[in-house]
């Protein structure tokens, strides 16, 4: 029997979540929320963003932001920086610890991509990107217009 796309994507969401807590328990990423590990992983990705430019980017308030960073800095994942030539910004860096979690996080995701096309050909992995690549843009729009409101 063939299913709806919100059961297929049900059920595409939900085994991933799975694999990717299950795959958190084994490793030095077991305490940290989707949240966090999604904030790590921007900050690698961004190269040492301001708290503002994180904040804008994870769409959530600069004092949201401000928490979330100073747990992180808390658990030694991340490490403010203050500029010398100003004083009022400051910029988030990962530690040696923050970076090996920005690894193992895009190694999840990684893993979690091969066993979703580990079935497909070459061409429906193809055509599977351009698909989800529309899709994508769109639910980035649609949060883009939402977070403007």
């Amino acid at each position: 029997m063939e299913q709806s796309l919100e059961q297929i994507l049900n059920t595409i969401l939900h085994s991933s979540e799975m694999l990717e807590d299950e795959m958190k328990q084994d490793s030095d990423l077991k305490d940290l929320t989707q949240r966090q590990l999604y904030c790590i992983e921007l900050i690698h990705e961004m190269q040492n963003p301001t708290l503002t430019e994180l904040a804008l980017k994870m769409n959530i308030a600069k004092p949201s932001m401000t928490v979330m960073i100073e747990r992180l800095d808390k658990k030694g994942l991340i490490r403010k920086v203050i500029p010398d030539t100003d004083r009022r910004t400051a910029h988030v860096h990962l530690t040696q610890k923050g970076e090996q979690a920005a690894l193992l996080h895009t190694q999840l995701h990684r893993q979690i991509s091969a066993m979703l096309t580990a079935d497909l050909t070459e061409s429906e992995q193809q055509i599977l990107m351009v698909l989800l690549n529309k899709s994508a843009q769109s639910l980035i729009k649609k949060i883009q217009l939402v977070s403007k409101v």
